[in-house]
């Protein structure tokens, strides 16, 4: 997606490094990830019980999986807010 912002608007294409630096200032501090998996129930999927859910539904507050979180997100985002913990940006 950015590649194909950069080529449209005539902007250079961001170096590799300077990529990963705004990849890692956008992610989830380590930190807090593990505060959050280590409250009681953030272990599993809240809908199906799969082990190390990867996505969270902002407006319920849980931890999911890849295949539940898909079917959060066509629910709407006025139902269920949906972020990979990985690869979605974070602010507080």
């Amino acid at each position: 997606y950015l590649h194909f912002c950069c080529i449209w608007s005539g902007l250079p294409f961001p170096s590799l490094g300077v990529l990963l630096k705004m990849t890692a200032a956008m992610q989830m501090p380590k930190e807090i990830e593990a505060r959050i998996r280590g409250m009681p129930g953030n272990n599993m999927c809240v809908d199906c019980n799969n082990h190390t859910p990867q996505w969270a539904s902002i407006s319920y507050g849980c931890l999911m999986c890849l295949e539940c979180s898909g079917q959060h997100r066509s629910l709407g985002v006025h139902l269920s807010f949906v972020r990979s913990i990985q690869m979605d940006s974070w602010n507080e």
